[in-house]
C-alpha cells in the first residue's frame, strides 16, 4: 500500500559535491583507482522522504548507504570529461517495529546510476531505483530520475550548485494509495540548489540543501481516491555542518562527521492525507522537521 525512499536524489547530489571539491591529497591518495566507494551511517529522529512522506516519527532511525563508483572515462579534453557508473544499496532500520509484518528493518533500495561530467561545470545524472520493504507494507516500486547540476565550486569560499531534476514512477506507486482503481504512475520536477560555505576552520563546511518539488496531479492521492493536485508539493531547507576527521588520515579512507536539521513545508492535499494515515494522526501537519547526524567515509 505504501512506498517511500529517502536518499537517492538528495544524497547523490552531496556525493557529487564531495567528489568535485576534494582536494589534491584526496585525489592522489584515493582517486588513483578506477573504483572508489562511499559509506555513510545516518542517524535521525524521523524518516521523511524527499517527497514529503512522513514514514517514521518515533525512536531512532538508522540509514546506512553503500555506493561504488566505477570510473568509465576520465579526460580533461573533449566535451565529456568524466563518465562514472554508480551502484549501491540503501537501508532504513528503525528502533520501533512497524509495518504489516512489524520489523525494525523497514526498507532496502538498490541504486544504479550514470554520471556524465561535461565541460564548464555541468553534470548530468541518470539513475534508477527500486523500493522494497521487508514488512510487506507495499508493492515493490521502480523509478527513474534525471538531473542536471551546475557546479560553481570555483567561487572562492562559496558555491551554489543549482540543479533541476525530473523523477518519474515506472512501476507501482511511491506514495500512499487509497484506491488502486483510480491510481496511476506520476512524476515531479525538482528545482534546487546546495549553497556550500567554507568556514575556514579545520576544513569545516556548511551546506544548505534547498529544493522545491512540483508534482503531476496524479502523483499523490486523496482519501476519496481523487488526484492530490498538481503544482508545488514540497519545499525543504536543510542546513548541515560537515567536518573532516583529518586525524584519521587517508590510508583508511577520508572520514567526515556531519550534523544538521531539515525543514519541510507540505503543500498538497494528497500528501497531507497520506501522511495522516502513515502517522495515525488526528490532524494534518504542513510543517515537518528532522534532526540528523552521522559519519561518512570515502575510499
Amino acid at each position: 500500500m505504501f512506498s517511500h525512499w529517502r536518499t537517492h536524489t538528495s544524497f547523490l547530489i552531496a556525493v557529487m559535491l564531495l567528489l568535485s571539491t576534494a582536494g589534491p591529497a584526496l585525489s592522489q591518495d584515493l582517486l588513483g583507482s578506477r573504483v572508489n566507494g562511499l559509506m555513510t551511517f545516518d542517524f535521525s529522529d524521523n524518516y521523511i522522504t524527499p517527497r514529503g512522506l512522513h514514514v517514521e516519527d518515533e525512536g531512532l532511525v538508522t540509514q546506512p548507504l553503500v555506493l561504488l563508483f566505477w570510473k568509465l572515462k576520465s579526460s580533461p579534453k573533449g566535451k565529456v570529461t568524466d563518465v562514472t557508473l554508480t551502484t549501491g544499496v540503501w537501508n532504513s532500520f528503525h528502533s520501533v517495529r512497524a509495518g504489516v509484518n512489524p520489523s525494525r528493518w523497514n526498507e532496502v533500495d538498490p541504486i544504479l546510476g550514470l554520471t556524465v561530467k561535461l565541460q564548464k561545470g555541468f553534470t548530468l545524472d541518470v539513475g534508477t531505483t527500486a523500493f522494497y520493504t521487508p514488512t510487506d507494507s507495499y508493492a515493490t516500486s521502480a523509478h527513474a530520475d534525471f538531473k542536471l547540476t551546475y557546479n560553481d565550486s570555483w567561487m572562492r569560499g562559496l558555491s551554489l550548485n543549482p540543479y533541476v531534476a525530473y523523477w518519474v514512477e515506472l512501476q507501482n506507486k511511491a506514495t500512499v494509495v487509497f484506491d488502486p482503481a483510480t491510481s496511476s504512475e506520476g512524476s515531479y520536477l525538482t528545482v534546487g540548489a546546495t549553497p556550500t560555505f567554507d568556514l575556514r576552520v579545520g576544513g569545516a563546511t556548511v551546506d544548505v540543501g534547498t529544493y522545491a518539488n512540483f508534482v503531476s496531479a496524479d502523483f499523490y492521492q486523496r482519501f476519496d481516491g481523487s488526484d492530490g493536485g498538481s503544482g508545488l508539493a514540497v519545499f525543504s531547507v536543510a542546513p548541515k555542518v560537515s567536518l573532516p576527521l583529518k586525524f584519521l588520515g587517508v590510508t583508511h579512507g577520508a572520514w567526515n562527521a556531519y550534523a544538521g536539521v531539515s525543514y519541510y513545508y507540505l503543500h498538497n492535499q494528497g500528501l497531507l492525507d497520506g501522511n495522516q494515515v502513515l502517522s495515525n494522526a488526528t490532524e494534518q501537519d504542513s510543517h515537518l522537521a528532522r534532526i540528523r547526524g552521522g559519519l561518512s567515509v570515502f575510499f
